[in-house]
């Protein structure tokens, strides 16, 4: 922290790079980010502290609300009493996709159910539903639309004012993905908010139940109208069937016309009469075959399957016998004989003449058949032709029968539906049922103290790191020695740490002594107990880390010396107020101590800071001497404790003066003086922003300290100022942070703070470090 570590002549062989290119580069780390939320941890803690106390006020004055919770499940299962067929049931039923459920769980937040519940339960008269008017009520009206309850009465009104805070007090959830639906109710009474959820169940089924009714009303009123059209379609299609088939002849029966029916009969008729004929005439074509032939006539089948012939047969055969038994007993001349040969003469010509009459009725059967085959041919031939011309007028009225067949059909399918929605409209049935009723909460549901109280806590951390993010970015101020170096380029020597106040009061209070025996008018230094104490602390206090940090600078210094010649050393800084007297007059004190011939030179001529602190009643100073009043003898105090020369400044009244003196050669030869007769001059110089003074002396230095303050001095200043500095850029010896605050540095720059130090410390140096 005190100090750092370089070679001095390798950095004064390096150019100066511009000012542009020595900003430093936005880098974090997870360690860096740590040190940042620990140096700002005031920024972190305030939004927190903020938020958490602004939650704590609202958890003390919010309304207490206790939540109730009913538990439906949609079924979409679920089919009405009445349906019937299976597309009935799928159009009745709800579908099984997650739109369709959260369609559900939209219903059950409408207006039209939550209206049912606030009459139902005459919430317009709950004072929690309907709130007295209140000190912000004329602010809100100002700000609300002017028509938006301008033509409501109050009591619709008071109403959409029950609705509004019920929908407010609601909230509805589906489970997952399941069918399961949670209406939850909050309501500052437990038992209410468990009333107005159950309530709510209902009226969501009655709604449920209305809707299916009112849909089923508007399919039977529509069906109604549909059928009586179907009706009419019907009629007049079977009418004109009817019309068409009386103006055409074309009388059905069973189905086909009796033309038809004719036609199929004759056919049948025809090919039976054709049978018998062909039969008739081959028993013709037989008989007549034997007689052309001679051969018996008995032989044909007609004859054989007779009953009088295979009588008569018997009978001849019996005579036969007989005559045979005759003959042979009495001879053939026997009158017996011969009367039997008459019976069998008898009995033949019977048996002739019944062949004879069976060819006959043979031929005449085939006569009859061929003329009975011939009439139905010619009627058949006949029907044909009225077949034939009717043709057309068939295909006419098939086409008629179809569309009267469809007209009935789709009647009969009307009528049907309709019975059916009728009978269906009187058993209308939910589609969901309660799982779960709301019971009385017994622990409150608002406000969740713990969880408003940590969100608001963690949402003020996250504001409060957010901002100490941003306020450290934007903070630009120097603050480590990384810093300086990166920013100005060159060399950061040491940091010189913060004396604490308390510590200065303590040191000032050992003058009171020397106070009394002091004279006012003396124009010689101050004793050295009425020094200002950071003017001296360095020599007096050498075991605390300002020391330690005005040897480094020492260090640094001669270093230099041995290599190169130096004796004029400017002291110099950005802006007023950054400790560059201070850090001027303990670095020549550290010489002088030495044995080191030193002169401390106060170049701030506008505002003599270390002539005010060592020697404020100095007749005569550096402006004496350059204008040749006062010898430079007589104008050079020494302090006898260390051996130190001083060449104060004395006020002066003309600014004019000093701007040309510091550019005239009476600087130079002064300095010139000095460098013959010491061994070191360090000059005090005015800051070099404001003044052009600074400049003017930095062209005369051999090297220049610039002094900075921690955490105060601008980056974009300190870049400028180097930018000042470009011309005797090679004799910047380095940059000195000044004013250090170590219990803070140690969240900024940890291994150059006193943590390392503290091992090695005296009862002084753990004293600093700790104020």
């Amino acid at each position: 922290m005190l100090q750092r570590s370089f070679d001095q002549p390798a950095a004064l062989e390096e150019p100066a790079a511009p000012a542009a290119e020595r900003w430093p580069q936005p880098t974090v780390d997870l360690r860096e980010m740590a040190r940042i939320l620990r140096r700002r941890w005031k920024a972190v803690a305030t939004p927190a502290l903020a938020l958490t106390l602004l939650a704590l006020i609202y958890v003390l004055m919010a309304t207490t609300l206790y939540t109730a919770t009913s538990t439906v499940f949609v079924d979409p299962r679920r089919a009405s009493a009445i349906e019937m067929n299976e597309s009935s049931i799928s159009a009745s039923n709800f579908g099984t996709d997650d739109a369709t459920i959260d369609s559900e769980a939209q219903l059950i937040q409408s207006i039209a159910i939550l209206q049912r519940v606030v009459e139902k339960l005459k919430l317009t008269e709950d004072t929690e539903f309907a709130p007295p008017p209140g000190a912000l009520d004329f602010i809100k009206r100002i700000f609300k639309s002017a028509s938006s309850e301008g033509g409501a009465s109050p009591e619709d009104a008071a109403k959409a004012r029950a609705v509004d805070i019920l929908q407010r007090r609601l909230k509805v959830a589906r489970q997952g993905t399941t069918f399961l639906v949670d209406i939850n109710i909050s309501s500052q009474s437990p038992r209410k908010a468990a009333l107005i959820a159950n309530a709510l169940a209902e009226a969501y089924f009655e709604e449920q139940v209305r809707a299916k009714n009112d849909a089923t009303k508007i399919a039977s009123n529509w069906l109604n109208g549909q059928i009586d059209a179907l009706k009419s379609r019907v009629v007049a299609s079977e009418k004109a069937v009817e019309d068409y088939r009386a103006a055409n002849n074309l009388t059905m029966s069973q189905g086909v016309t009796v033309n038809d029916q004719q036609l199929s009969d004759l056919n049948n008729q025809l090919i039976a009469a054709r049978v018998q004929t062909a039969e008739a005439r081959a028993k013709f074509d037989q008989a007549k075959q034997l007689s052309k032939s001679g051969d018996d006539a008995g032989g044909i089948n007609a004859a054989i399957s007779s009953d009088v012939i295979a009588r008569l047969r018997t009978q001849y055969a019996d005579i036969a016998k007989n005559e045979a038994d005759l003959s042979s007993r009495y001879g053939p001349r026997h009158p017996a004989v011969a009367n039997v040969r008459a019976q069998l003469r008898d009995t033949q010509r019977l048996i002739n003449e019944e062949i004879h009459r069976i060819l006959e009725s043979t031929q005449h059967d085939y006569d009859v058949a061929r003329s009975r085959e011939d009439s139905l041919q010619q009627s058949l031939d006949q029907s044909q032709g009225v077949s034939t011309s009717s043709g057309q007028a068939q295909v006419r009225l098939r086409e008629l029968q179809r569309e009267a067949e469809a007209n009935r059909t789709l009647y009969e399918s009307y009528l049907a539906r309709y019975k059916e929605t009728m009978a269906q409209q009187s058993l209308e049935l939910p589609d969901s049922h309660v799982v779960t009723k709301a019971s009385i909460p017994i622990a409150p549901s608002w406000p969740k103290t713990l969880l408003i109280v940590g969100v608001a806590g963690m949402l003020g951390l996250g504001a409060g790191c957010v901002l100490a993010f941003l306020a450290d970015y934007l903070d630009q101020r120097v603050k480590t020695l990384e810093q300086a170096e990166q920013i100005a380029g060159v060399p950061a020597l040491a940091a010189v740490p913060l004396v604490a106040a308390g510590e200065l009061a303590r040191r000032a209070k050992r003058g009171r002594s020397e106070l009394g025996r002091y004279d006012p008018k003396a124009t010689t230094l101050l004793p050295a107990p009425l020094q200002p104490p950071l003017m001296r602390y360095a020599i007096e206090e050498p075991g605390t880390f300002f020391a330690e940090a005005i040897r480094a600078i020492r260090l640094a210094l001669q270093r230099t010396m041995r290599i190169q010649p130096v004796k004029v050393v400017l002291v110099t800084s950005a802006l007023d107020n950054e400790g560059k007297t201070t850090l001027a007059a303990n670095l020549a004190q550290s010489f002088a101590l030495l044995g080191i011939r030193t002169i401390l030179i106060d170049g701030d001529l506008r505002n003599p800071q270390t002539t005010r602190a060592l020697c404020p009643h100095a007749e005569s100073g550096l402006l004496e001497v350059a204008m040749g009043r006062t010898p430079v003898e007589r104008a050079v105090l020494t302090d006898p404790s260390t051996g130190l020369s001083i060449l104060p400044s004395t006020a002066v009244k003309h600014a004019d003066i000093i701007t040309e003196l510091m550019f005239s050669e009476k600087i130079v030869d002064i300095i010139d003086y000095f460098r013959h007769r010491y061994d070191l001059i360090i000059i005090d110089s005015p800051p070099l922003v404001p003044l052009v003074d600074g400049r003017a002396l930095a062209e005369l230095a051999d090297r220049i300290i610039l002094a900075l303050a921690w955490d105060q001095t601008p980056s974009e200043v300190l870049s400028y100022t180097i930018d000042l500095l470009a011309p005797v850029h090679d004799r910047i010896l380095g940059t000195v942070l000044t004013r250090v605050d170590l219990s803070r540095l140690r969240f900024y720059d940890y291994y150059h703070s006193s943590a390392y130090l503290k091992p090695y410390a005296t009862s002084a140096l753990t004293a600093e470090a700790a104020q």
